[in-house]
This record gives structure tokens, C-alpha cells and sequence, in this order.
């Protein structure tokens, strides 16, 4: 690929360190969770201007939606239908699927969602099981009095918990899109004391998620806003994304060890799943998850007063997704959805046909990049689900050479190359870096 190649420059190799090294400050403990003072933001705002206007010079501004996943995709891009490879350019094909509205209800072959005026998700029928998805309303926005006893912008201490209100219904809606490739209904409300939001329900054609698009104008004190999704789904443990893996944490407060993970954190996804039925919330943004019962949480926005005390005040963009599915988590393919809905397809001139995919779902190819001290490419993968196999990789290329190392590049041996493929043996939970030369 074309962008591997300009990247063994030298002037090319030294910018990519510092715009790497600029990208990781911009993920320090206290930048992250927003518990830094304010003169840190304006810098970060900044730094993350810069960064993104060097990504668009590396990669070039253009109409071909290119997939920077490990996960082949068909999904819509710019009002068409797209299809790609992993790591590789898509290209424009027929759906096989519409999307239809009918007042406040939106369907196409995979999902039928109900809407309510006040802005809530009524019903959602995953129609290849016939299961619905709710037990009651969803998309329930909730308001917490959010004030720590120790540490304002670092804890979310249990007693908010106790003091949950919910927030006013939407004062408004308007259907946006009719389809054939893409509904959306836009509702208008106020939550808290001083703040407004305007979410927009998207449900596309062949889309197994609804997706909440959502822009808040934040302005309160001491205030917790989260989301709620009573699920019909009974389960003793819950599933939370983490890097390169994921952790389960019991949705009831049994013992005094349960009821400490009252929240608990994570990264793409949090699942609830039971025998053959579950539902995933799929989050672009937000990292704090709670899950009592059958009720998914997601915390969306706070407002401490210390050490900043404009801290997360403004406005706001994010986007959350309910991901109904057959079977658990691992056979529902929810780690593939949520890395979809995190990274759509970027426009950009184009790379070309698909660098490498991995046959089967454990084992994902998380990483290619170039090796920090050789020329070599890298590929970083991991096993997602706790299995234990063996995997074959397709590449674009043939390599003389491929090499197992770890984190710090130094060399384990030789890995399996046969013809254009590379042959890799995973176990669960694990992290495997190869070479290629």
C-alpha cells in the first residue's frame, strides 16, 4: 500500500513519531477523563487540530470511502451502498434492503423500531429471532446529582445512585430522511436546568443497529446525565470492552464486592446477553457503564467544578447504538458491529485492495503499521473471545520473511508463511505482534 511505502521516508518516519507521541499525550491520565485544569484543554484542543489536519495531508482528501478496519463492511457511505474488504477500498454496489417510515415507526429487513413523541425507543424486534429487545421504554435519559465527597472530577461516588430524576420528554420531532438507504427522526429537548439536546434516530437499510445521534449543549453544575435501556434479557453478568479484550462484571449487588463495581468502565461495547438472545449498546465516545438487573447504562456527560470549574461545559457530540442479536456476544459478532460504528469509512484518494484479512472471527487484526526499528511491516493481533486456535491471513503480497516478536520488537521466532498467507496460532486472550519482511 502506498502509505506503508511513504512511510519508510526518513522525513516521512520522523514526522509520524511526532505526531504519534503528540497523539499519545493527548491520552495522559488526567487529559482522558477530564479531571485536568482548563488551561490543558486549550491545548489539547490544539493539538487535536493539528493532528487531524496532518492526518488529512497524509492521507489525502477524495470520494473513495476507504475501510480502516480489520472487519470486512457493507453499510451506507454517502448516501450509497458500499462494500469493502478489510484494510482496503470499498466500492458502490445494489442493496438488497430499503428502509421504510411510517410516522414514527422505522423498518427494514433486520430490525422494526418504535418510537415514542417523548423521544424514547417504545419497541425493537430483532426480526430473525422474533425477539423483542425491550422490557420497557429505552433511550431513557436520566439526571443524577453527581457531587463527590473526596474528589469532584475524578470519583462518581455510589450515593448518586439514589438520586436519580429523570429528564423531560422531547418537545418536539420531525422525520428527517424516508429512506430508501437511511431514516432519521430528529427530537428536541431540554435536560437539567440550563441545557438543550437534539438527538437524531437513524435506522439504515441492512443495519442490525439504531444509532442515536446526539449534540447536547451543556450547561449544569454537579449534574450525572445517562441512558438507560431496560433490556429483555435476563443475565447474571454483563460484558464491557476493554483493550484487546473485555471483562464481565455480575449485575446484581450480592455481595460487598458487586456492589463496589456499581460502575464499571470500558470501551466500545457493553453486552447483556442470555441463551440465543442479547442486546449490545455500542458507544463512539463514552467510557463509563453500569448494568443493574436487566437495565444497561451508559454515563454521558458530568459537570465537576474542580480542578476546572468550565469543565465540560459547551457543546457536545456523540453517538450511542442498540445492537439486538442472535445468540451471545461472541456469535453475534458485536466486537466486529462496535469497531464498525467507531470508525466509519473515511474519504480519502484510496489505498487499494484489501492489505490483509484474517479468516474466522477470534482472532482480529487490530494493527499494520511499520516496525520502529526496521523496515519491516507489522501486523499486531488479538484473540477477542477467549478461543483458542488457529488462524489464516490473507495478505496482499508475498513475503520472503515473517517474524514473531513482542511488544518491543525483539524477536520469538519464525512465524508460518505458506505462499501469501500467514499462518498464526493464537490462544485465548492473547496478543501476537508478526514482522514481515
Amino acid at each position: 500500500m502506498d502509505f506503508l511505502a511513504a512511510a519508510r521516508g526518513d522525513d516521512t518516519r520522523a514526522e509520524l513519531d511526532r505526531l504519534w507521541k503528540l497523539l499519545l499525550l493527548q491520552q495522559f491520565h488526567d487529559i482522558l477523563p477530564g479531571s485536568s485544569i482548563g488551561l490543558v484543554y486549550e491545548d489539547a484542543h490544539r493539538d487535536f487540530a493539528e493532528l487531524e489536519s496532518s492526518l488529512d495531508a497524509l492521507v489525502g482528501a477524495g470520494e473513495t470511502p476507504v475501510n480502516t478496519l480489520g472487519f470486512a463492511r457493507r453499510e451506507v457511505c454517502a448516501g450509497t451502498m458500499v462494500e469493502a474488504p478489510p484494510y482496503g477500498d470499498g466500492h458502490a454496489i445494489d442493496a438488497v434492503d430499503e428502509v421504510r417510515v411510517d410516522g414514527l415507526v422505522l423498518e427494514n429487513a433486520q430490525l422494526r423500531v418504535e418510537l415514542g413523541e417523548d423521544g424514547s425507543l417504545l419497541s425493537v424486534v430483532h426480526k430473525a429471532t422474533g425477539r423483542e429487545t425491550l422490557a420497557a421504554a429505552g433511550n431513557r435519559l436520566e439526571l443524577y446529582e453527581d457531587r463527590p465527597v473526596k474528589f469532584d472530577a475524578w470519583d462518581v461516588d455510589p450515593a448518586h445512585l439514589e438520586t436519580r430524576r429523570d429528564a423531560p420528554p422531547a418537545e418536539s420531532w420531525e422525520v428527517l430522511e424516508h429512506g430508501p438507504l437511511r431514516a432519521e427522526v430528529a427530537f428536541e429537548r431540554r435536560v437539567g436546568e440550563r441545557s438543550t439536546l437534539r438527538q437524531i434516530v437513524r435506522l439504515d437499510a441492512e443495519s442490525g443497529r439504531v444509532e442515536l445521534h446526539t449534540t447536547v449543549d451543556w450547561d449544569e453544575e454537579h449534574t450525572l446525565l445517562k441512558v438507560a435501556f431496560p433490556l429483555a434479557v435476563h443475565a447474571t453478568t454483563a460484558t464491557y470492552e476493554m483493550p484487546f479484550g473485555y471483562a464481565e462484571r455480575p449485575t446484581h449487588y450480592s455481595t460487598s464486592y458487586d456492589r463496589a463495581r456499581y460502575e464499571v468502565p470500558g470501551h466500545k461495547f457493553a453486552d447483556l446477553s442470555e441463551h440465543g438472545f442479547g442486546a449490545a449498546v455500542l458507544t463512539d465516545s463514552k467510557y463509563g457503564y453500569s448494568c443493574f438487573g436487566n437495565e444497561l447504562r451508559v454515563s454521558l456527560l458530568r459537570s465537576p467544578k474542580s480542578p476546572d470549574p468550565n469543565a465540560d461545559i459547551g457543546r457536545h457530540t456523540f453517538a450511542y447504538a442498540l445492537f439486538p442479536h442472535a445468540g451471545g456476544w461472541r456469535d453475534g459478532g458485536v466486537v466486529a458491529e462496535a469497531a464498525r460504528f467507531n470508525a466509519p469509512f473515511r474519504l480519502t484518494t484510496g489505498v487499494g485492495p484489501s492489505f490483509a484479512s484474517v479468516d474466522g472471527d477470534d482472532l482480529v487484526l487490530a494493527t499494520v503499521a511499520r516496525a520502529e526499528r526496521s523496515d519491516a511491516t507489522l501486523l499486531r493481533f488479538y484473540e477477542a473471545h477467549g478461543a483458542r486456535g488457529t488462524a489464516r491471513v490473507r495478505l496482499a503480497r508475498t513475503y520472503a520473511r515473517a517474524r514473531l516478536v513482542d511488544a518491543l520488537e525483539d524477536e520469538l521466532g519464525d512465524a508460518r508463511l505458506e505462499g501469501d498467507e500467514l499462518v498464526v496460532d493464537y490462544r485465548p486472550h492473547q496478543v501476537l505482534t508478526v514482522l514481515l519482511d
